[in-house]
């Protein structure tokens, strides 16, 4: 474990890859912050990952379940009992009704650990006033609890340049007003994180995303997993291990002028932190992109919002670089997945994905509820074609045609 410790906050960093790997490295983390953790063991916990939307966790979107079972299960043995999940999808995801819980299977994680799962974006809210006009309801499940871990992951923003732990703030805000976000996104995101700050954040920096994220990237290995007592550190931090500058990200700009990060931090992450990867940054977004998110066309967009909101019409935005997301609302009928033993070859790598801890022998053999919650991680990742989809794929066919062989090279 490496541990970077500044005058304003410290990150601590661990490699991990395989689900053994994952949940040693996450008890070593919160083993080693573990006096910042409430006393009182019934404390009401929340874990805020980033779920921004549909896509599966390998693809560099979300967080991996693999740290969510982790993090449950270390703060479970520890004797916690009051453990909460809760986030809220972007505003294409709330806007079309879909649950990206179910698609992204975080309601079988929490009914599994016996959590609670709250939707931050159907949540009741307290109002914040911002910047540039901005005053969004924060949910009520954030402000309220007592002790509130934050969840990011690493990948490039086509806006903000970076998300990682400031970024991820963006959905503690209720439903369509993280519009309100976006009318200073840059300005916002440091805004959210001075009214309210996570007391620990453990970055899922295991598979990022890069070029044209956080919707439409590339996962790229950085095999790594991040602890910090403070989100404007942490950012400071990996964006420093991924070879992003404190100048090219509005908001951390922001928090240097503000004073939340100051030069001596900065010069001092880039003494001390090595660039582990240098990733490739999000392309200028295109001025079709830019006119769409015009708020003084906010109501022609609205207007005409039964006809954009057609897959058809959405595909050829997407072709156009207007959108990351292309939606669709076809849930998906997988029941599991089934293995052909003569097809596999002598990896471990479909056991190492398992978020519930499956070996080789028993994925696709035991695949009952309690067993295999159908997240087809070890589809995902196998390379020799040995597992197979049980049920309909649904939503995710657009998915597995972009990202299958990607994820099989990770």
């Amino acid at each position: 474990m490496k541990h970077y410790r500044f005058e304003r906050g410290s990150v601590s960093m661990v490699s991990a890859w395989t689900r053994d790997e994952i949940h040693e490295g996450v008890a070593a983390l919160l083993d080693a912050y573990i006096e910042r953790l409430p006393t009182d063991k019934d404390a009401r916990i929340v874990l805020k990952p980033n779920l921004n939307n549909d896509l599966v966790a390998l693809t560099g979107n979300s967080v991996d379940l693999r740290v969510l079972a982790a993090t449950l299960e270390w703060l479970q043995a520890a004797g916690y009992t009051d453990l909460t999940i809760a986030d809220g999808s972007n505003v294409g995801i709330e806007r079309r009704g879909i649950d990206t819980f179910a698609r992204l299977r975080v309601d079988k994680m929490a009914e599994r650990y016996g959590t609670g799962l709250v939707n931050l974006n159907r949540d009741d809210g307290y109002q914040v006033v911002l910047t540039a006009g901005a005053h969004p309801q924060i949910a009520r499940t954030v402000i309220d609890c007592d002790f509130l871990i934050s969840i990011p992951k690493v990948k490039t923003h086509c806006e903000a340049t970076f998300s990682c732990a400031m970024k991820n703030w963006v959905g503690i805000a209720r439903g369509q007003d993280k519009r309100h976000m976006h009318m200073d996104l840059g300005r916002n995101i440091f805004a959210i994180n001075e009214v309210i700050r996570p007391d620990l954040i453990l970055v899922d920096g295991l598979i990022g995303m890069e070029g044209n994220g956080p919707g439409d990237g590339e996962p790229y290995r950085l095999g790594r997993l991040m602890m910090s007592d403070s989100a404007f550190v942490n950012d400071v931090v990996i964006a420093r291990m991924i070879g992003l500058k404190v100048a090219e990200i509005p908001y951390l700009v922001y928090a240097l002028e503000a004073g939340d990060i100051d030069q001596d931090l900065i010069d001092a992450v880039n003494s001390t932190v090595e660039i582990i990867r240098p990733v490739k940054k999000a392309p200028p977004r295109s001025k079709l992109a830019e006119l769409s998110d015009s708020r003084k066309l906010l109501w022609l967009k609205k207007a005409v919002r039964p006809l954009t909101s057609q897959e058809s019409v959405l595909k050829v935005a997407y072709k156009l670089n207007i959108v990351q997301d292309v939606y669709s609302y076809e849930e998906d009928g997988v029941e599991g997945v089934r293995r052909g033993r003569e097809d596999c070859g002598p990896c471990t790598t479909c056991a190492d994905f398992c978020p519930t801890g499956l070996s080789v022998e028993e994925i696709g053999v035991k695949t009952d509820p309690e067993s295999c919650i159908s997240c087809m991680y070890c589809w995902w990742v196998c390379p020799d074609d040995a597992i197979q989809i049980a049920g309909n794929p649904g939503y995710m066919e657009r998915q597995i045609e972009r990202y299958k062989k990607d994820i099989e090279g990770l």
